[in-house]
């Protein structure tokens, strides 16, 4: 069975909490861990004039020196729509990364910004997933599953299961796909029961929770069998980047 991480910080430091991980970093604790691969995003550092391009640059970086454990996501920010849009079209084609990470509160961007919907719009067309920090006042259940039914194409990971009716939201769009980064254990059995095991991916948050916590904290779940355990720890996620 492949084991991916489906939620990593990887570059920095972070805008706010000056938090870092290299690609060797995230690759040693994957070792430690015995995880096989590794979603990697930017940290929350964008450069004023530039936004996420040089971060992003780090992530290609990054997967070229770890082509097999290493699998990209770039991130952009939606309020400066020009450039987000430019560079949504880099990630997905020159820098070739499977993804795009995007933070609401991070960026302060809510459901219907026209930016949001131009970024998506390329990521549809690029055949590109998309991961959401979810559960704020910035990305609420109601508006995220509308935005979802938007682009039915586009496999949405929701990072959290927090701050309101998750399981609603899911299953209203059959593309959500909800995240166990930073849940506690007995709400990931909860949304197993509720909308199934394919439809939840497994990611730590490195380095703020460790792959090693992660994988523990699922293969801890006594109510769900191993074939549930094994979708959300790596299935899932190879299904949705085609692996």
């Amino acid at each position: 069975m492949m084991l991916i991480d489906g939620h990593n910080h990887v570059g920095g430091p972070d805008l706010v909490d000056r938090k870092e991980q290299s690609a060797a970093d995230i690759v040693h604790g994957l070792d430690s861990a015995g995880v096989d691969k590794a979603v990697i995003f930017p940290f929350n550092n964008p450069h004023p004039t530039e936004g996420f391009k040089s971060a992003n640059n780090y992530i290609a970086e990054a997967v070229t020196d770890f082509p097999i454990r290493l699998i990209g996501f770039g991130r952009v920010d939606p309020t400066s729509a020009a450039r987000a849009i430019r560079e949504a079209e880099r990630i997905g084609t020159s820098l070739n990364l499977a993804g795009i990470k995007l933070h609401p509160r991070a960026q302060k961007f809510m459901p219907d910004d026209p930016g949001l919907h131009r970024v998506l719009e390329i990521v549809s067309e690029l055949h590109l997933a998309v991961v959401f920090d979810s559960g704020s006042d910035y990305a609420p259940w109601p508006e995220m599953a509308e935005l979802a039914n938007q682009f039915p194409d586009i496999p949405m990971i929701m990072a959290h299961m927090r701050k309101g009716d998750y399981i609603s939201a899911a299953k209203s769009a059959p593309n959500i796909y909800l995240g166990t980064t930073k849940v506690q254990p007995e709400l990931v059995v909860d949304a197993v029961k509720e909308i199934g095991a394919d439809r939840i991916i497994s990611g730590s948050d490195s380095p703020y929770v460790s792959n090693e916590a992660e994988i523990n904290k699922i293969r801890s779940l006594e109510e769900l069998s191993e074939n549930d355990k094994s979708q959300m720890l790596g299935l899932n996620m190879a299904r949705l980047l085609h692996f």
